[in-house]
């Protein structure tokens, strides 16, 4: 396969420059809600959940929020972060790249949700020490990736949009370096719009 990796330097644009259709056309919908309920399920009250890639807020943010949790939202796109201040200013969000962002402080909920798999496969690689400076013991992280090792090339609007995944022993072995262990993983859950997604608990 043709390393496609230079289109992942251009999602950024994408989604500042389409943020706010993507944001009408994502919808309130919210297939994601059998995984965002096992993640909350592990969480305490009131947890403090990072939100990498967060978006608008809605409409995942928003059904955290619902349940009582209280979010800091990361997202490189000034376009998503202004609409995510206007829909929850109680919470706190930051215009930052997820790879490089610097919170010095531990969460006890990691989301990474269709943001995480954009990022090169180095650059993912780089994302767990990432996961692990924002964790504590028994910090809970849930991301999607794809279902196997390679890079896809999606469209929005037009635009190619960069997707890539790194195998998911790889993964697996990510994870127990930096000190996570996987509850549950599913690839191409076709009860989730064909996600593929990784449940892990810092140990």
């Amino acid at each position: 396969m043709d390393n496609q990796s230079h289109l992942a330097s251009n999602i950024i644009e994408i989604y500042k420059k389409h943020g706010r259709a993507w944001t009408a056309l994502r919808g309130q919908h919210l297939y994601e809600k059998g995984w965002l309920d096992q993640f909350l399920a592990l969480l305490p009250q009131q947890a403090e959940i990072l939100d990498l890639g967060c978006g608008s807020g809605k409409p995942i943010a928003d059904y955290l929020i619902q349940q009582g949790h209280c979010i800091v939202g990361v997202d490189s796109s000034e376009v998503m972060i202004e609409m995510a201040q206007q829909n929850f200013p109680a919470h706190t969000w930051h215009l930052a790249d997820m790879r490089a962002v610097q919170l010095d402080r531990a969460f006890q909920g990691i989301l990474a949700w269709d943001s995480f798999f954009h990022l090169t496969p180095d650059d993912q690689r780089q994302m767990f020490a990432q996961f692990a400076e924002c964790s504590a013991t028994g910090t809970v992280l849930m991301f999607t990736s794809g279902p196997a090792a390679g890079e896809a090339i999606g469209e929005m609007f037009g635009d190619a949009l960069y997707h890539a995944s790194l195998s998911q022993d790889e993964y697996r072995g990510l994870l127990a370096v930096h000190g996570f262990e996987v509850l549950k993983m599913a690839a191409e859950d076709a009860d989730c719009a064909g996600h593929t997604v990784w449940l892990v608990r810092r140990i």
